[in-house]
């Protein structure tokens, strides 16, 4: 099951996916006590979901805790994405497969590998049904205020008609619950909100990559906005999340 460079960015092997399913649950419910000592576990929007279910979805999420795939992963519990991360994550060794199980798909950094990437997420929306990104590019801890959102997670939202699912996760200080996981006794919560319709895609790349910045930054402002109404408290920013020496300490 080991990632090596140059394999299929999604696994469809039966023995894998069976493994998947068993490995991706157990982390499911164990990991929901996790982030209920840590974060607490406040899900807002879930009638969201069930307005897609049936349906192609790219989610989009603000990335300030160590645990949001697994936060995230709880809230849209039953169905199961795929998500993107560095290919250096998945190429260490135990950490590697242990992610790709829980659906993780590398993105190698190589652009000659943009054709494998492209059949990645084509597989993952006609499979799970599902995909998801952190547009910002990386962890930013605790941070209330979106950095720039690249445009990679609307391009393919706009290539395969997929809804675009905002998940927002606002940390509120002070709320008088003891957490272990954030300054101050803050809690978080996690905002889902009513899905996108992204434009028809022209098949045209420049031009469908115009539309995907465009509305990258509608998307982020409706994110920032929904942190805002809700209290999200901005001096608890940390900086980025430091890098795990040989697992994610690369250049992008």
């Amino acid at each position: 099951m080991a990632y090596k460079r140059g394999d299929p960015l999604v696994e469809r092997k039966p023995a894998f996916l069976a493994a998947s399913a068993a490995v991706t649950w157990l982390v499911i419910v164990l990991g929901r006590v996790l982030i209920g000592l840590l974060y607490g576990y406040r899900v807002s929007g879930r009638e969201h979901l069930a307005a897609i279910r049936g349906r192609r979805a790219v989610f989009v999420a603000n990335h300030v805790l160590p645990l949001d795939p697994l936060f995230q992963a709880c809230a849209i519990a039953p169905r199961r994405t795929y998500y993107t991360l560095l290919e250096e994550t998945v190429l260490t060794p135990g950490l590697g497969t242990l992610v790709r199980l829980l659906g993780g798909i590398p993105i190698p950094p190589d652009p000659e590998r943009l054709p494998a990437v492209d059949e990645a997420m084509r597989t993952a929306l006609e499979s799970r049904g599902l995909a998801h990104f952190y547009p910002e590019g990386e962890c930013f801890l605790f941070n209330q205020e979106l950095k720039e959102f690249k445009a990679g997670a609307f391009y393919y939202a706009i290539k395969h008609r997929a809804a675009i699912v905002p998940l927002v996760t606002v940390l509120k200080a002070g709320s008088g619950f003891a957490g272990r996981g954030l300054p101050g006794g803050a809690k978080a919560e996690l905002h889902i909100l009513p899905a996108i319709e992204p434009p028809e895609a022209s098949g045209r790349a420049a031009r469908d990559l115009h539309e995907a910045l465009a509305l990258a930054r509608s998307v982020r402002a409706a994110m920032q906005a929904r942190i805002d109404e809700s209290g999200g408290d901005k001096s608890l920013y940390r900086g980025p999340m430091p890098r795990i020496r040989g697992v994610n300490d690369k250049e992008r």
